[in-house]
């Protein structure tokens, strides 16, 4: 089983981001992937990227979204403009986290932007109570293979803030499987090209389609004024010339799971030659590219993917 995977399309930053799309779906439906999905940070729901959201339900197949933290932010880029009910609506999606099955395996979407009892924070990166009691039932109740998608990744630093505590969960179910039963963890959010496993458990960072994000101090002029114009915000990324997205392919006869790597290259100057030095946690796997993986799967869960 073959489906596709984009993460952080940013529709309200990247002025291309409706091409970039395009590129992907296109694709997707000529090699007629099972289901596609989009880690987060899609865009806003405003009137204006309606053609961005009818873009991606051309796709001819399942499609789902995953709800990333800046996917309410307001028609001028400040936090906080719209509701999530608002963002979901906009999008069709129905729940916040939400689980599907496709061929054998059990996908679990989790929504990474819970905010935390008594915090007063603009971007909450957290799962709350209700929603990990809801995993820890959605684990207990059924036996198939699991895949877990969000926006923000459980085991960066920058990412959930309880994500120890969403680790121990996933840990828990592949001890009373027995086997290795959940398969890998993908995320977006931290535009970042990387794979971390933790306690047999591949947790992989899926590259943003269309920038890694420098900040005020590193301006980059990587298009024309008439772009960065109508753009503002851009001049704060190192966009990526071409899109990146990837493909996964869950193969249990061959006992592993594929990721298909995807090359691209800066356009206009690279972080580093306009100065960006994040500590390392906050730009390891900082590349205009998605690698090629194999993560390998327990061989005692191949029977439950047949």
């Amino acid at each position: 089983m073959t489906f596709g995977l984009c993460a952080d399309v940013h529709q309200d930053i990247m002025h291309d981001a409706e091409a970039r799309l395009e590129g992907f779906i296109n694709e997707m439906n000529a090699r007629r992937v099972a289901f596609i999905v989009q880690l987060g940070d899609f865009c806003i729901p405003k009137p204006a990227n309606r053609p961005l959201v009818d873009l991606f339900d051309t796709f001819a197949g399942p499609r789902y979204h995953v709800l990333g933290n800046h996917d309410t932010d307001g028609d001028d880029l400040s936090k906080n403009g719209y509701t999530w009910d608002e963002t979901k609506a906009f999008w069709g999606m129905e729940t916040n986290y939400y689980a599907f099955v496709r061929g054998g395996v059990r996908f679990i979407v989790l929504d990474g932007n819970d905010r935390p009892d008594g915090a007063d924070t603009s971007y909450p990166r957290h799962v709350g109570g209700p929603q990990m009691r809801w995993l820890e039932r959605e684990l207990a109740r059924t036996r198939e293979p699991v895949v877990v998608l969000s926006h923000q990744s459980p085991e960066n630093a920058e990412g959930i803030d309880n994500g120890a505590d969403v680790r121990a969960l996933l840990e828990d179910a592949n001890r009373a499987a027995g086997w290795r039963r959940v398969l890998a963890c993908f995320t977006g959010h931290h535009h970042l090209n990387d794979l971390v496993e933790v306690r047999e458990i591949p947790y992989v960072q899926i590259n943003s389609m269309s920038y890694f994000w420098v900040g005020e101090e590193c301006r980059n002029q990587a298009y024309s004024d008439q772009i960065h114009a109508a753009r503002p915000m851009l001049a704060f990324t190192a966009p990526y010339r071409d899109p990146l997205w990837t493909t996964v392919t869950i193969d249990p006869i061959a006992g592993e799971i594929r990721v298909e790597g995807r090359e691209s290259a800066w356009a206009g100057q690279a972080p580093e030659e306009l100065g960006y030095a994040a500590p390392l946690a906050q730009r390891k796997g900082m590349s205009p590219r998605i690698d090629p993986r194999r993560l390998e799967i327990d061989r005692r869960g191949v029977p439950r993917l047949a």
